[in-house]
């Protein structure tokens, strides 16, 4: 029988939080009084940066009651991380209480990892003596037992204590303790990074951790007939260079005959297993994105499917475009820059591209574009067979993808007459006028319900926050549910209305989150999340894992997101 901790610890290590947390989540449906699996769901979630799940389970799951330091520690973790959540200006009474607890913890455990936090949190405050002082003591009483963490903490206090080429070299130390463990890297990497820039370090300090890079792969497919092993050959050995330049240890993208079929072949020779992100089932992929290039790339196709960890989108092939190719395509890239975030590396694109133009809403051409557009690096490896560039532009879809925005109100169903009448020049009212300062291609209501479609997910986020905002500012406050997808919409006329709508997966998903999601939130599909990671730097919006939730009639489980406003700090990988 397999130990549920150790595959917990295991993907923990991988730097696949959001799987370890799934699976704590899982084991505790068998084992709820598990110490240690209580600790890891809510330590996991933690790590990927979703503060307010990680509390809501610290609290759930009763860790508050637990007497071992290490979980007594992680309360004082959260308020830390939600303190950096927090616009600067507000944050000094967070930094203060996470001071306090650490401080408590370490002068009755004597941890030096307690000291030397509440050292940091005492520095960032502005306490710069009082956090040199406790970091000195740390170092003074600490003893190096020779693992990863003592090797760490010391790095942290030598740094506080301005002795800066000593804490590079205990980073070595740590780096060379660390085995195969990318979870512990990424905790100090983030913590002594905001540290050094406090100091006026820059941020490669922190880079004697080493964490291998997450890639996205994309590239054409090749013409019918393009069969030349050399051209192959010369192609395989370019991803080859690029896996073991670029320190790759994690890689997203699609399984279409040409490129996608050689990176995948390349990162299996490297050891590493590829995400690969289809938009339907196999079966329907490989007769529109493998067969067309040649029958010979069929068994290949076939070959590398039980050898690849697979994720299967709800998107089928729609007449007239390719959305949902795109919206594959648009996932690989979203999840590549998540898991970039969740283990603090860069994510980096490989393109074998003729840098032709863009064509339809798929394609190699949208998604460099995408990927540059957000910031990120794209390294190009060319692409040496010709591709008919004297094809006509294909015709203006019926489909766009769009962001859609669902919710609804508490208790609405209990009203008398007298209380609709209210709602209608209360509530709704200012829903409307929120609404009004969002540019909404789309917006339906009926009784409490809104539905709302947006051309860009910043909007559609930043009208439910207004939404939200405007509920709550009621007598008394009303703590509304917003639920957000993100995928091809289709314009279609209701005959019953008279009017014309949009309709589309997304529309239905959006309407099966918003029951499940708790009062006063926004909750987002794992599409809506990555169009999110695929914003420019700077950008102001973050997605935070809430979990594998089951949605509303029977939809099935999905992996949902909690929207929220990002410090100014918060960026992506």
């Amino acid at each position: 029988m397999s130990d549920p901790l150790a595959e917990v610890l295991a993907l923990e290590a991988e730097g696949l939080l959001l799987s370890a947390h799934d699976r704590a989540m899982a084991a505790l449906t068998e084992r709820p009084g598990d110490p240690a699996l209580r600790y890891r769901a809510a330590l996991t979630i933690a790590r990927a940066g979703a503060t307010g799940r990680a509390l809501d389970l610290f609290h759930e799951l009763r860790l508050d009651a637990e007497t071992d330091p290490e979980i007594a520690a992680l309360g004082a973790r959260l308020i830390k991380d939600r303190a950096f959540e927090t616009p600067a200006a507000a944050r000094g009474p967070l930094l203060a209480e996470a001071a306090r607890r650490y401080q408590a913890l370490w002068r009755k455990w004597g941890e030096g990892w307690h000291g030397v936090n509440a050292a940091a949190l005492r520095m960032l405050a502005g306490a710069r003596e009082e956090a040199a002082a406790i970091a000195t003591e740390v170092l003074r009483t600490q003893r190096d037992s020779g693992d990863y963490w003592s090797a760490a903490t010391e790095a942290e206090a030598l740094l506080i204590a301005g002795r800066n080429t000593e804490a590079w070299r205990a980073l070595e130390r740590a780096e060379a303790r660390a085995g195969s463990d990318l979870s512990a890297r990424a905790t100090t990497r983030r913590q002594m990074r905001r540290e050094a820039a406090f100091l006026g370090l820059p941020p490669g300090f922190v880079d004697a951790l080493r964490i291998p890079r997450v890639l996205h792969y994309t590239g054409h497919m090749p013409r019918p007939g393009q069969d030349d092993p050399a051209i192959e050959a010369l192609l395989g050995a370019a991803l080859d260079a690029v896996i073991a330049t670029e320190n790759i240890g994690m890689a997203f993208g699609g399984l279409a005959a040409g490129l996608d079929i050689l990176a995948a072949e390349a990162l299996l020779r490297a050891g590493i297993v590829p995400r690969v992100v289809l938009p339907c089932d196999a079966e329907t992929y490989e007769t529109a994105s493998v067969a067309p290039a040649g029958e010979r790339w069929v068994p290949r196709f076939r070959a590398l499917l039980p050898r690849v960890r697979l994720i299967q989108l709800d998107e089928r092939p729609f007449a007239g475009d390719d959305l949902h190719l795109a919206m594959a395509a648009r996932r690989a890239m979203g999840l590549a820059r998540l898991h970039a975030r969740h283990r603090d590396a860069e994510a980096v694109q490989v393109a074998a591209w003729d840098r032709g133009p863009q064509r339809g809403a798929a394609g190699t051409a949208a998604d460099v574009a995408a990927w540059t557009g957000a910031g990120a690096r794209s390294v190009f490896i060319g692409w040496p067979w010709p591709r008919d560039m004297a094809a006509e532009a294909p015709p203006e879809p019926r489909r766009r993808p769009m962001a859609v925005l669902f919710g609804d109100l508490p208790r609405f169903s209990a009203l008398d007459d007298a209380g609709l009448a209210d709602f209608y020049e209360g509530p709704l009212a200012a829903m409307g006028a929120a609404l009004d300062r969002h540019p909404a291609l789309y917006r339906n209501a009926w009784g409490d319900a809104v539905q709302i479609a947006f051309a860009d997910a910043r909007e559609a986020a930043a009208c439910a926050f207004d939404m939200r905002a405007a509920l709550e500012g009621q007598d008394p406050p009303i703590h509304p549910r917003f639920a957000i997808d993100f995928g091809p919409l289709l314009p279609v006329h209701d005959a019953v209305q008279g009017v014309g709508k949009y309709s589309g997966r997304a529309m239905t998903r959006a309407a099966r989150i918003e029951p499940v999601t708790p009062p006063g939130r926004i909750f987002a599909t794992e599409a809506f999340a990555c169009e999110v990671a695929l914003l420019p730097r700077g950008s102001v919006l973050a997605c935070d894992y809430a979990g594998r939730i089951p949605t509303a009639k029977g939809f099935g489980s999905l992996p949902l997101y909690a929207v929220r406003r990002a410090s100014a700090e918060e960026g992506w990988a």
